[in-house]
């Protein structure tokens, strides 16, 4: 009998378990390949185990790779392969570093699933376009329906401006590349310590041992990176078969597959690919039917199962891969804004909440100030330390827009408006904007500056010139003469100051400086009255109202008073008024007392419903409270006193029943809406604690609006059918020719 080699005893038992474990994918449990493989490799002392060449795994890329990689990572712990170097490139390059830094694979996973990670984990989006129509019509997001096109001037060195159109909406898709990009920053920079398994980078240009995170990230297939390790390497083998190394190659790609990608990169990918020699172990799965991301990581676990016979008997032993590193993410970033002038550091610098920890930071940051006009472009640069370089693009920009709006009691109104928006050291906005109508015309300018004392203050100031007139055809079928004011005419100043009190809470101050002119229809020339009553009898008053008011505002969710489908809100309204008349005559300074508050919710996808309440005075103190007489004529008293805005539509329309020196108000509103188009009903319960005389309605009204709604951006049309009944006219509701037609283009309010 001859004796048997302990060496070629071990190779016989390690070939014989690895051919029995090729069929058994062991991912998700322990199986009995494993076991058989490690008793077989115990069985064998390590005194007596030859020594090996060392064992590089080689990383690349591909649309599946980085999950194909996990499997791969998985399998070589799970079997102990030892890996001695990794050499890689993009997608393979983030993968491989994260292992070689000693982060436990099941953390690996935790960071590929990560929102910010997995929508572009595989993706090459370095030539990845805006998320912008440029076919889409130039709609307003907001304000008066109008066309608009928007400006960018930039300046080089030499002093030439140049102009270049902007965006109407804020990029999200490249304010999400831009996250995504930190977030693969993030979380090499999260680790501590260098690498525990050498580390070599391939790159277009060179090969770098011992890479920065930079240098790694720089190699993925994002945006700005021109050349990624996907467009140049993209996969990962050596030069030559190296008699010194155990080459262990992973290919994501399979060798009978159609292959993913662009045409440009389906011929990199073919070019590359059929360039394979023999230069090492390739792990490459034969077929793939489901690239899914759990059968992508059992693809390359499998795979590596299928080269146990050719991987074992070449390694040099076994590793336990024990000694690992928790992946904790990075807690608070330090923001720098050293790339801003300091024209501009102040204020992008309010837009960065101290509060905000971890990645939320970044993201409510770039947020908050891509929705403001001035901005364009936000980018970050993570540096070692944590610090965080943040560069935004801010340039002066002009807005052009054109338009209009009107209904059937303003008649059709054409729309202008100039927009000017610049930075230097606060936020200055300038607005011309005037409209012409059948009836009514006005020039409305305003100018906002914001951050001149912190981000939380605005402050504002606008001019009113105005002529407002209800159409003839409306005043004859809706109006009573007694009722009637045939034009009024404004110049109003006011001025305003606003206080954040944080992203739901606000306060604001607000003085207003009028002079009105109001025309009442002539009366019968035969018709004669006493000197004192010839005041009461008078077509024509000059009023100089000054207020001066104080409104806290609390919301949350949908900014819209009547068409939101989540969120709550409240406003407290505290003011002053003094109504001036005639020959510098002035009624008592009274005080105004209003709140009203709503909740909103959707209860379907496509439905939404409001609940609101209200409650308003109008009253000043003289040994108790009384409602202000200012004016003997009823018309003139009904323009001053508070209006309920029961509906939608009352905005549009100052009906007399409406107008009270006191009410409450419960309503309710609500409707279906999909695409854009929606049906909705508005009902609202009045009690007017007034209960004025020439009131035709007792106080307890009814308010009920049926009508159809169709939004697109700022372009907006309603139409429908409004009533107001009281306790005694209650069943007149369903008597639908008295109920009044209405129909608005657009969100406006000119009251």
């Amino acid at each position: 009998m001859f004796p048997i080699p302990h060496g070629w005893l071990k190779k016989t038992l390690l070939l014989t378990a690895a051919i029995a474990s090729v069929y058994v994918a062991p991912v998700e449990a322990a199986h009995s390949a494993d076991e058989t493989l490690l008793s077989a490799m115990q069985l064998v002392p390590d005194s007596l185990q030859a020594k090996k060449a060392k064992s590089v795994l080689y990383l690349g890329g591909g649309e599946h790779s980085p999950w194909y990689h996990l499997g791969v990572l998985y399998a070589l712990e799970e079997y102990k392969i030892p890996v001695d170097s990794i050499v890689a490139t993009s997608w393979g390059a983030w993968m491989g570093a994260l292992w070689s830094l000693g982060v436990s694979i099941d953390d690996i996973q935790r960071l590929m699933l990560d929102p910010h990670v997995a929508d572009y984990l595989g993706v090459n989006s370095i030539n990845a376009k805006t998320e912008h129509d440029a076919f889409g019509l130039p709609v307003s997001v907001d304000g008066i329906p109008s066309l608009r096109q928007r400006f960018s001037f930039y300046a080089d060195t030499a002093g030439n401006v140049y102009r270049s159109m902007h965006a109407l909406v804020p990029d999200t898709s490249s304010i999400e590349r831009s996250l995504s990009r930190l977030r693969f920053e993030e979380s090499l920079y999260r680790q501590r310590g260098s690498f525990r398994i050498p580390f070599t980078l391939l790159t277009c240009d060179s090969v770098i041992e011992n890479p920065s995170y930079a240098d790694i990230v720089a190699s993925l297939p994002l945006a700005g990176n021109g050349k990624s390790g996907e467009l140049c390497p993209y996969l990962a083998v050596p030069s030559s078969k190296n008699q010194q190394e155990t080459s262990l190659i992973a290919i994501s790609d399979p060798v009978r597959y159609e292959l993913d990608g662009n045409p440009e990169m389906q011929m990199l990918k073919k070019n590359a690919l059929s360039k394979l020699n023999a230069q090492g172990i390739f792990i490459r799965p034969h077929s793939i039917r489901d690239t899914s991301r759990k059968s992508m990581i059992q693809a390359g676990f499998s795979a590596v199962e299928h080269r146990l016979r050719d991987i074992i008997p070449v390694v040099d032993g076994r590793r336990e891969y024990t000694e690992k590193q928790k992946s904790e993410a990075w807690f608070a970033f330090n923001p720098v804004f050293d790339s801003l002038s300091s024209e501009l550091h102040s204020s992008v610098l309010s837009y960065w909440n101290p509060q905000d920890t971890g990645f939320d930071a970044p993201r409510n940051f770039a947020y908050a100030i891509a929705s403001k006009v001035p901005y364009d472009t936000v980018s970050f640069n993570m540096q070692p330390d944590g610090g965080l370089l943040i560069d935004v693009g801010v340039h002066p920009t002009l807005d052009v827009a054109a338009g209009g709006f009107g209904s059937n009691v303003n008649g059709a109104n054409a729309y202008g408006e100039l927009t000017f928006n610049y930075v230097n050291q606060m936020e200055i906005n300038l607005k011309l904007a005037g409209f012409y109508g059948t009836a009514s015309y006005g020039f409305r300018p305003r100018l906002e500056i914001s951050n001149l004392i912190s981000r939380r203050w605005k402050f504002c100031f606008g001019y009113d010139l105005m002529k407002l007139q209800y159409l003839k055809s409306f005043e004859k079928d809706y109006i009573l003469d007694e009722n009637r004011i045939v034009y009024e005419k404004r110049n109003d100043l006011f001025l305003s100051a606003r206080y954040a009190l944080d992203d739901m809470q606000s306060v604001e101050v607000k003085f207003l400086f009028g002079s009105r002119d109001f025309k009442m229809p002539p009366f019968p020339s035969d018709q004669y009255y006493e000197e004192e009553d010839l005041f009461k009898y008078v077509s024509k008053y000059e009023t100089n109202p000054a207020t001066q008011s104080i409104r806290y505002s609390l919301l949350k969710g949908d900014d819209n008073p009547w068409f939101a489908s989540n969120g709550y809100s409240a406003n407290a309204y505290v003011g002053m008024n003094l109504i001036g008349y005639g020959f510098h005559q002035r009624g008592p300074i009274h005080g105004i007392y209003a709140f009203d508050g709503k909740i909103s919710c959707a209860p379907t996808r496509n439905s939404s419903v409001t609940f609101g309440a209200a409650v308003g005075f109008d009253a000043y103190r003289d040994g108790h409270f009384k409602f202000p007489t200012t004016f003997e004529n009823a018309v003139m008293e009904d323009r001053y006193r508070l209006h309920v805005a029961a509906t939608p539509w009352s905005e549009d329309y100052l009906d007399p029943e409406l107008a009270t020196h006191g009410y409450a108000m419960l309503r309710m509103n609500g409707g279906v809406q999909r695409y854009g188009f929606g049906a909705w009903l508005s009902f609202a319960y009045v009690h007017d604690f007034e209960d004025k005389a020439t009131a035709k309605l007792k106080p307890n009204k009814f308010v009920f609006e049926p009508a159809l709604r169709y939004k697109y951006r700022s372009f907006t049309v309603y139409a429908g059918l409004n009533r107001v009944v009281d306790t005694e006219t209650f069943g007149d509701l369903k008597r639908f020719k008295d109920y009044r037609y209405f129909i608005r283009i657009g969100d406006y309010n000119l009251f």
